[in-house]
């Protein structure tokens, strides 16, 4: 949370054209939200996509050339420094994380050592070798942790009350874009955003798991459905209309400002087993696993994205129903 309007002047993104390209580095591109931006940018022809990866979870060497993808570790401060030198970049996006709420409790050191590190190197780096780069620190909602009833929807001035190792290492990535920005005029913009999903995302995440969950089932493959706190309540956007919104933070965003980003309504688990249930020609038994309970986790997460929709004019396009009803085709080809 930013306590004071900050005064320092904007920073703008430099704008190419003609036989000039933008040139992009995206950070964790090989994950689920990186593989649907390079996508999504490769609808504009002047963008010159390049790719950080750890670990891919998909193949993007189909969608970009192989001499773009730089493979390394950015906890490794010299992989980063060469990263920024060797791509010049003139917009980052910052999505490289170890990024799974569930595993963060029994890997807290990995985690907050992991996160902190890997934007300290990459921010450290741009402030060296691409001074002139728009910075998307793209952090989570999971910051605001336990929020109380009378502060939903959440606001960007919501208080930090963070219930996970996760949470904590954003907030440290958000504290350091915010000293990068403050102390060396980075032009750095701030994201949260709230839960998104959509084809390609793993079973280490909730809508994913249960989509898979409900084909082993139609399958006759498993009896029943295993969950565990049903009441959990979130704000799901299509991955396709969140990295929209990231687009547009590139373009229209203020530097030092922080954004959150989500569609501005909740569903509890329970909501989207009805929808997956909805999808199968018989009922489905659901049963409490004690093991998926997590005591960690944030009770409701839902957005009040109005600072950032009066900014861009971004509304979320896909139904939450259109959205699990392509994760639930998805596992039905991959099962």
């Amino acid at each position: 949370m930013i306590p004071f309007k900050l005064q320092r002047p904007v920073y703008n993104t430099k704008v190419l054209v003609g036989k000039f390209m933008t040139k992009i580095l995206i950070t964790g591109a090989g994950g689920f939200v990186g593989t649907h931006l390079i996508r999504s940018l490769l609808t504009d022809n002047q963008n010159e996509i390049f790719a950080a990866v750890y670990k891919s979870t998909s193949d993007i060497t189909t969608l970009i050339p192989q001499d773009h993808i730089k493979e390394g570790d950015l906890t490794n401060y010299s992989f980063a420094q060469e990263l920024i030198k060797s791509t010049s970049p003139d917009i980052i996006y910052h999505l490289a994380a170890l990024s799974v709420v569930h595993n963060s409790v029994e890997r807290a050191t990995a985690v907050i050592n992991g996160n902190t590190t890997i934007s300290y190197n990459l921010l450290e780096s741009t402030r060296l070798f691409a001074p002139q780069a728009r910075f998307l620190a793209i952090c989570s909602a999971n910051v605001y942790g336990l929020v109380n009833p009378n502060e939903l929807p959440i606001k960007e001035t919501s208080p930090f009350r963070p219930l996970n190792p996760y949470a904590v290492s954003k907030v440290a990535q958000e504290m350091l874009a915010l000293q990068f920005y403050l102390a060396h005029g980075l032009d750095v913009v701030i994201l949260r955003p709230f839960n998104h999903t959509g084809t390609g995302q793993t079973t280490d995440f909730v809508i994913p798991a249960l989509a898979k969950q409900f084909v082993q089932v139609e399958r006759g493959i498993d009896s029943c459905v295993k969950v565990g706190n049903c009441d959990t309540t979130r704000d799901f956007t299509d991955v396709s209309d969140m990295v929209s919104a990231y687009m547009l933070a590139a373009k229209f965003g203020k530097s030092g400002e922080v954004y959150n980003i989500g569609s501005g309504i909740g569903y509890t688990v329970q909501q989207i087993l009805d929808i997956f249930g909805s999808f199968l020609s018989h009922p489905v038994t659901i049963e409490l696993d004690e093991n998926r309970v997590r005591s960690s986790d944030v009770p409701v997460l839902i957005a009040d994205a109005s600072k950032f929709r009066a900014l861009t004019h971004w509304e979320p396009k896909i139904k939450l129903e259109h959205t699990l009803r392509d994760v639930y085709n998805y596992w039905k080809e991959q099962t």
